[in-house]
């Protein structure tokens, strides 16, 4: 009878260490990454879409103005975004208001997000 259940166990033990095991998201920028100038943060997002490589989200930046819409969680939400050296920060109606740290490998965007999860910006085509 101890083996009847020593099996489920042995399964259920397998599948919680597995989960242990799986890598945590980025905290860190990726190593080479510069920060940007208050301009180059503004060229780079305005009038573009991005999807976060990590999690659901969406960001649309207008380009006639500092208008912003983030979709997250099955709903969107309105606002806007204005550039600092090395950051963007957002002015929302019903969600917190936070700058993120913005850093640039290249043409990849990266930005570090108010959980301290570190993700890329990928354009949307």
């Amino acid at each position: 009878m101890t083996y009847r259940f020593s099996y489920p166990l042995a399964a259920l033990a397998v599948v919680l260490v597995s989960a242990c095991a799986s890598t945590p998201p980025a905290s860190d920028f990726p190593a080479g990454v510069r920060t940007p100038t208050k301009a180059e943060v503004a060229n780079a997002v305005k009038g573009k879409s991005f999807n976060f490589a990590t999690g659901n989200i969406r960001t649309d930046y207008g380009a006639a103005s500092n208008d912003v819409t983030a979709y997250f969680s099955g709903r969107s939400e309105k606002g806007t975004w204005r550039a600092e050296d090395g950051r963007i920060c957002f002015e929302f109606k019903t969600i917190a208001s936070t700058c993120n740290e913005v850093r640039l490998l290249g043409s990849d965007i990266y930005l570090k997000r108010d959980n301290g999860q570190v993700t890329q910006l990928v354009p949307r085509t």
